[in-house]
């Protein structure tokens, strides 16, 4: 029975953390936070018996009886990793989309590299024929 109920349980968080990323990619991160919270927090409001009991099951036990992992501690990392995962695409897409607009405009590449040379090599002639003459 515990093997079963902690597959389910993991399918239920498997199925949550597919609905964020799902609503990451083609709606909103910001829908995905809030849908990432607000569905275990409906749940515990619409059946809190349930969702309690769901959110106490213990999966193992660590540490001599220690360090209990129940479901509540596997929905803290999801949450957590989802939520590190939306906070960084959204500040790596800002970051890409500041870049763009800090562009320079593009200039001639003929004209200024031409004056460039030829008055550089200018410089170099007279440099030149400056030393010869001492």
């Amino acid at each position: 029975m515990d093997v079963a109920y902690s597959l389910i349980s993991l399918i239920i968080f498997a199925l949550l953390t597919l609905l964020a990323i799902v609503l990451m990619v083609y709606v909103s991160s910001a829908v995905a936070i809030l849908a990432l919270l607000m569905v275990p927090l409906m749940c515990i409001f619409i059946m809190p018996d349930t969702a309690l009991s769901f959110l106490a099951f213990r999966h193992v036990v660590l540490a001599e009886g220690n360090v209990p992992i129940n479901n509540y501690h596997v929905l803290m990392f999801v949450w957590s990793t989802l939520i590190g995962i939306i906070v960084y695409s959204e500040i790596f897409t800002w970051y890409l989309g500041r870049r763009e607009t800090r562009k320079m405009p593009v200039k001639a590449a003929n004209t200024k590299h031409a004056k460039n040379i030829i008055a550089s090599a200018r410089g170099i002639v007279s440099k030149a024929g400056s030393l010869l003459h001492r």
